[in-house]
């Protein structure tokens, strides 16, 4: 059971080019200056041979420290296997008034 509520999503955009989709519920939010690491790996077959992986998107409205949501990171693999992504994510519960540091793993079959 993950103790966070962060969501994690991957999608094929075209031939092994990827999107990484980070999701938040509402009233939670990725801290905009935090040092946010992603990082992703391949085996079984699968080599990540390029990644953008920092955190963008708007401002948030109410809360101009964090983002309203975060950008898809885009990714680029070659073969077929399994994608390994760990990350530490700073985010914020706006209604609890707290900021949490999660930590992150997930696997995909590509």
């Amino acid at each position: 059971m993950e103790s966070h509520p962060i969501e994690v999503s991957i999608k094929e955009k075209s031939s092994g080019k990827y999107e990484l989709e980070l999701y938040l519920p509402k009233d939670f939010g990725f801290q905009m200056e935090a040092p946010h690491r992603i990082f992703l790996s391949g085996s079984e077959g699968l080599k990540v041979t390029a990644a953008e992986l920092k955190l963008t998107g708007p401002t948030h409205p109410k809360k101009p420290e964090y983002f309203e949501y975060v950008k898809p990171l885009t990714f680029q693999v070659e073969g077929k296997g399994k994608l390994l992504m760990e990350g530490k994510l700073f985010y914020c519960n706006f209604l609890k008034n707290i900021c949490i540091p999660a930590k992150v793993t997930k696997t995909f079959s590509i």
